[in-house]
């Protein structure tokens, strides 16, 4: 009777164990199996978000559909200076360059001092226009002399209108010597300052440097060329030293005659170069040629762009694209969405698109132009899907780091 409880009791301890057992592993099994279904729900390149982890990162999603853009005409073209703003400084007469006061690229400001000249020409102007003065001021004083002695009845008319006539010759001649030292580039301070020398009667002092001639850079810009040297003797109207105003560039481009129809003045355009990939500069087409080239069939475009910080530089090829508007371009509906919404991984663009539940895969797709905040995309997606429009960048962040999760 012992010996058959024991064993009865055995077989209950056994039996016992064997549910423990099976208790403790069986809430583990179900998590697992949970685990799985999980991860087998969700598609490939896709991770999923709580509500929580959504509010917080400010993810906003926008639903793709189409849109009319503006049709985007590519043109290919050359940057070159904006020659409302360059200027070659000469003289108008010869002489001999005495001093240079800035080098090749330079900065200057209105005013500054460019060149100091030297010309025999020059002096003999001022000269001329000294002399003029001093008989202009003799020709005036004998007509005051004569209008006063006219008044007393102690000279004919003639005498008076004689002396009226030498007064008006003088005149002229002073006006016109002063005329040609302006034409010589002498500034109307300078010619003052000779007329109240000789108003004086003290010339000789205001001939001392009577052959110097100053040129000053007359906007801001850069020095972009020097044609002389110290010493050297120069003709007249010789350019000497160029100056650029580099902070606005006129960009040359050729349109084909198919786009004639649409393409005009004031319509806005991007410019793109090579030397920086990941910059546009933004301006406006000023000029439409009217001639078509007999060799290219193409017709000569200008664009006025400012440039601020002078990175765009005469002589880079650039592409243009010109933002025609709607209606104009024959453009149809096509797929866009929010700049906001792409992303660069593996060297491509990407988007999230929102599957729901807050499910997220990405998906590579293949990007036309840009227009007011928003990209035309080429594929990819489809109309009613919905992509990450605020926030992308946290997804293209976990993203990233399930990847390398992934490699671990």
């Amino acid at each position: 009777m012992k010996k058959a409880w024991k064993a009865i009791n055995g077989t209950l301890l056994l039996l016992w164990a064997l549910m423990l057992a099976t208790a403790c592993q069986k809430p583990k099994t179900e998590s697992v199996a949970e685990d799985e279904h999980t991860k087998t729900e969700l598609p490939p390149n896709s991770i999923r978000l709580s509500e929580r982890v959504m509010a917080e990162s400010g993810i906003r999603t926008f639903k793709v559909q189409p849109m009319v853009l503006p049709h985007v005409m590519v043109l290919n073209g050359s940057v070159g200076y904006n020659e409302n703003r360059l200027l070659h400084l000469a003289a108008n007469v010869k002489g001999r360059v005495a001093e240079i006061a800035v080098d090749l690229g330079q900065r200057v400001s209105p005013g500054d001092p460019i060149l100091r000249l030297e010309s025999v020409e020059l002096g003999r102007a001022r000269e001329e226009l000294v002399r003029a003065l001093a008989e202009l001021n003799v020709a005036e004083r004998a007509l005051q002399r004569a209008r006063a002695l006219a008044e007393a009845k102690a000279i004919a008319a003639g005498e008076l209108h004689a002396r009226e006539g030498e007064y008006l010759v003088k005149k002229a001649a002073a006006e016109a010597a002063e005329r040609t030292l302006h034409l010589y580039g002498e500034s109307q301070e300078a010619v003052d300052r000779l007329r109240q020398s000789v108003n004086s009667h003290d010339p000789a002092r205001s001939l001392g440097g009577a052959a110097s001639l100053t040129l000053t850079a007359p906007f801001a810009g850069r020095v972009i060329d020097r044609k002389v040297t110290p010493g050297a003797l120069f003709e007249a109207l010789q350019p000497l030293v160029t100056v650029a105003d580099l902070t606005s560039v006129w960009v040359f481009l050729q349109a084909y005659e198919k786009d004639l129809a649409v393409l005009r003045e004031g319509l806005p355009v991007t410019v793109e170069a090579e030397a920086f990939p990941h910059e546009s500069f933004a301006g406006k087409v000023d000029f439409v040629g009217s001639v078509v080239d007999p060799a290219t069939r193409t017709v000569r475009v200008r664009a006025t762009v400012p440039n601020p910080q002078e990175k765009l530089r005469p002589g880079m090829f650039v592409t243009a694209k010109i933002m025609v508007p709607h209606g104009e371009g024959g453009e149809t509906p096509k797929l866009a969405v929010p700049q906001g919404a792409l992303q660069t991984m593996d060297s491509q663009p990407v988007v999230f698109v929102h599957l729901g539940g807050g499910v997220f895969v990405r998906r590579a797709v293949t990007v036309g132009h840009s227009f007011d905040g928003y990209t035309e995309v080429l594929s990819g997606l489809a109309a009613g899907e919905e992509v990450v429009s605020e926030g992308s960048f946290v997804l293209k962040s976990e993203f990233s780091r399930e990847a390398l999760v992934g490699e671990d």
